[in-house]
């Protein structure tokens, strides 16, 4: 038994939105054969957004201030390894707002953090340890 890939499904509230960013700044190419749904690919990495239309019920009540969804939440950061990162920096650093700038890091990576248009964290990190 291997694992493959990881794609992620997050939430988005505003799709349109979201396909916008991921294509026009990323560079990513949107696929969608379901309403309420888009897969995004880039070079073998695939993130996939999907509108909550029916949200879990703890998000639904708007005076638990702590669970109510106003905006899609996420504990931890999406990672994404990727060659010639000094190149890619260049070219969102200027359209994205900007979490981490472009730095070599003590964990042997050269990366930078950007928010999408969700207010997801994307790293994208180039292995220097060579």
């Amino acid at each position: 038994m291997t694992l493959q890939t990881i794609s992620p499904i997050l939430w988005t509230k505003d799709l349109k939105a979201t396909v916008s960013f991921y294509e026009n700044i990323l560079g990513f190419k949107s696929q969608s054969n379901f309403p309420n749904f888009v897969s995004l690919n880039r070079d073998g990495v695939t993130i996939m957004f999907v509108v909550p239309l029916d949200e879990p019920a703890d998000c639904n009540d708007e005076n638990d201030k702590v669970n109510f969804f106003t905006k899609p939440t996420l504990t931890g950061s999406i990672f994404i390894t990727m060659k010639q990162v000094d190149t890619f920096w260049d070219s969102v650093k200027d359209k994205a707002t900007i979490k981490a700038p472009l730095a070599d890091r003590e964990y042997l990576m050269r990366d930078f953090s950007i928010l999408d248009n969700n207010g997801y964290e994307l790293v994208f990190a180039q292995d220097i340890s060579k």
